[in-house]
């Protein structure tokens, strides 16, 4: 039987290797391979598993780089992110002064970060891929001024994915605290995967100070909301019963049902602890209310006399400051534009 500190020291001689000669590091799949090619590991389903479980550990211990394996699954976008763009084909002199004034056009539109000056810097993580689009739309209608960073994990976070978003909360200045809200379901799972963000961020974040606060779903909404919870389908309630987290969570509702009398009253009215509620039940059902709860959420840790007399003036003033450089930008254009024919 193959020791799994054999399994990790060669994983890591390997994934050097393919870095060295490729020049990035490896994916998960592409080092489980790699093992299973020469012997070390099995071809199967399992195996890969316990390869992604042993690195992961091998990893949150600092025994494996934690960059030495590649995720590239999430989705993210924070504030100021700088993009550069080359064309496909050679352009003409013509061409080039358009794109020249086209971007020159665009500049006045200055990114700045309204989180600026605040105490909090809010950074919000979406359980699902799926729902990313939807909470960044409701976002900007809730709050326009947008949250620091906003990402998707699409459900257990890898270390990778961790291990980023701990140099997101570490870049935070001192002055600030960072703030993470979490969207996930309310199911065995949804609930575990936030408590297993959060215990990777607390290994891995050098700031121990950041705040980690699930915004939704949550029992206060399922109850004030009246959230349909109770799994209908026969599939669904015996999926959640071969969840592995499904004793601890039953469990959980029922400590939570011995503090709580609306929690009591809501397990009578079903007849069962089995509760469950997407988050898209929220999004879908109750579209008003996620709105406020993204509103509420956001502005809990937002300090909108601080933003009015400090962050807005500098904006309006950088943003008349680039109006001046787009205008002369352009009329030096217009000097150097080809002069028409005839």
């Amino acid at each position: 039987m193959v020791r799994r500190a054999e399994v990790v020291g060669k994983a890591r001689e390997l994934a050097e290797q393919y870095r060295s000669r490729v020049g990035e590091s490896p994916t998960l799949r592409e080092l489980y391979y790699s093992l299973a090619s020469i012997g070390l590991i099995p071809f199967t389903h399992s195996a890969y598993k316990t390869l992604s479980d042993v690195l992961a550990k091998a990893r949150l211990e600092g025994r494996f780089p934690i960059m030495l394996i590649k995720d590239m699954s999430r989705r993210s976008v924070t504030w100021l992110e700088e993009r550069t763009y080359y064309p496909s084909k050679p352009l003409t002199e013509e061409e080039l002064l358009r794109a020249l004034e086209s971007y020159i056009d665009s500049y006045s539109n200055v990114t700045v970060n309204p989180w600026e000056d605040q105490r909090y810097r809010v950074i919000m993580v979406i359980e699902k891929d799926s729902l990313y689009d939807t909470v960044e739309t409701v976002i900007k209608k809730a709050f326009p001024l947008g949250v620091y960073h906003l990402k998707s994990i699409k459900g257990y976070s890898s270390v990778s994915e961790a291990y980023n978003l701990a140099l997101e909360i570490n870049s935070i200045p001192e002055h600030q605290k960072p703030v993470i809200l979490y969207i996930g379901d309310y199911d065995p799972s949804g609930q575990d995967i936030a408590r297993d963000l959060n215990e990777k961020l607390s290994k891995l974040a050098r700031r121990k100070d950041y705040i980690f606060e699930k915004m939704a779903v949550t029992m206060d909404q399922i109850i004030e909301l009246d959230l349909p919870c109770k799994p209908e389908k026969l599939e669904s309630l015996m999926k959640m019963r071969r969840d592995s987290r499904y004793k601890g969570y039953i469990r959980s509702i029922d400590e939570l049902s011995m503090k709580n009398a609306s929690v009591r009253n809501l397990i009578e009215k079903l007849g069962t602890k089995e509760i469950a509620v997407e988050v898209e039940a929220l999004t879908a059902l109750k579209p008003k209310e996620f709105e406020e709860i993204i509103k509420k959420s956001i502005e809990k840790y937002f300090d909108y006399k601080t933003y009015e007399e400090k962050t807005k003036p500098w904006i309006e003033e950088m943003r008349r400051k680039a109006e001046e450089v787009k205008k002369a930008s352009l009329d030096a254009l217009k000097r150097l534009s080809p002069k028409p024919q005839g």
